[in-house]
């Protein structure tokens, strides 16, 4: 993947309009259930704004990791190849899996019948574990290292 020295104002902004809506969508999960309730004994649910957020999730993480392998991003500090640069770089790659699982799971769930709740449910979960611990380290760095990274996902370069 391409390296730049930092991100564009559209990966930032992505970036932060994501995780927002990764959070609302946690927090509206129980709506979907309800949802998924309503069409299971034949009825129709109507708008569902769980289903809704976990839709334009799927579309803009499908964008960011566009952009990200188009326009690549800034190399994790720390020296290449060592223990804390590969843990960013597979916390990353966890992070991103989870953003298209999750969302992809729900889609199935909801659209397809298919019986995989449960899982969608327990990703979401395994999603905000990881994302609180990418908050916490993205605050260590900053905060104790003093090295920047949050920085850089605050303004465009």
């Amino acid at each position: 993947m391409k390296t730049t020295s930092g991100y564009s104002g559209i990966q930032i902004s992505l970036h932060w309009l994501v995780a927002i809506l990764i959070v609302v969508a946690w927090f509206t999960g129980e709506g979907g259930k309800a949802a998924m309730k309503v069409v299971e004994k034949g009825g129709t649910a109507g708008f569902v704004p769980h289903v809704a957020i976990g839709l334009a999730i799927l579309a803009l993480v499908v964008t960011r990791l566009l952009l990200r392998l188009g326009r690549g991003t800034p190399a994790a500090p720390g020296e290449p190849g060592s223990l804390a640069v590969l843990a960013s770089d597979w916390g990353h790659r966890l992070i991103y899996l989870l953003m298209l699982a999750v969302p992809l799971g729900g889609l199935c769930t909801y659209f397809l019948g298919l019986d995989v709740g449960d899982l969608h449910e327990l990703g979401a979960n395994v999603l905000m574990v990881v994302i609180l611990g990418h908050a916490l380290m993205a605050l260590y760095h900053q905060y104790v290292l003093k090295d920047g990274v949050l920085s850089r996902m605050m303004r465009p370069e």
